[in-house]
């Protein structure tokens, strides 16, 4: 059966959502208040909460304390040009023939392979098995990019634009997105206008 979108207002923020019970459509954005209501859940959700918290961290303007949903949206931006521009740049020095577009997939596990085909794909994986810091770099940049999508799909312009600690905010999101998704296999594109494919979520 079709669901119906349902809009929820949590402390100033309104967005719509798919319709589920009257219990999982019931929560809020405030940390104090889902705190007392996710008291029951396991450890690794206060786990989940906290490497949330130290990301979004790095997304935090200088010299501010506070971030907005724009910031996070910014940050992946950035992280994945400068990435792209690096990694080609790299990959150009090893002979590889980088005016090919690639798709790139990574993996839970840290990996970063091509699909598909390109004539160098066999370079471009052993460079990855050699430099696995461009792979963590990749996956990184690929968590920001599905946090900035999940808040552009669940808020209005001007909530993307209210700032918010970065406890406030991994709590948003540990209420409002599935933690596997965070973690997921994801693609992306090198050498296509740094445009993640399929949503940023491929699952494998």
């Amino acid at each position: 059966m079709a669901t119906q979108p349902i809009e929820q207002t949590l402390q100033g923020y309104t967005y719509k959502r798919p319709k589920r019970t009257s219990s999982d459509a019931e929560f809020s954005l405030a940390p104090e208040e889902s705190k007392s209501r996710r008291t029951d859940q396991p450890q690794s959700g206060s786990v989940l909460r906290g490497y949330l918290r130290d990301l979004l961290a790095e997304a935090v303007p200088p010299g501010e304390d506070r971030l907005s949903f724009v910031d996070v949206e910014n940050h992946h931006a950035a992280l994945l040009t400068d990435w792209n521009g690096e990694v080609k740049s790299e990959l150009a020095t090893l002979g590889v023939d980088t005016t090919i577009p690639f798709r790139l997939l990574h993996d839970p596990a840290g990996a970063a392979t091509v699909t598909g085909s390109h004539p160098d794909s066999e370079m471009i994986n052993a460079y990855f098995a050699a430099n696995p810091d461009r792979a963590r770099e990749l996956g990184k940049t690929l968590q920001y990019g599905k946090l900035a999508a999940t808040a552009r799909n669940r808020l209005s312009n001007s909530d993307m634009e209210r700032p918010l600690t970065t406890e406030a905010m991994a709590w948003w999101y540990t209420t409002n997105m599935d933690s596997s998704q965070l973690f997921s296999t994801t693609g992306t594109v090198v050498g296509a206008g740094n445009t993640p494919y399929k949503g940023l979520d491929i699952r494998v």
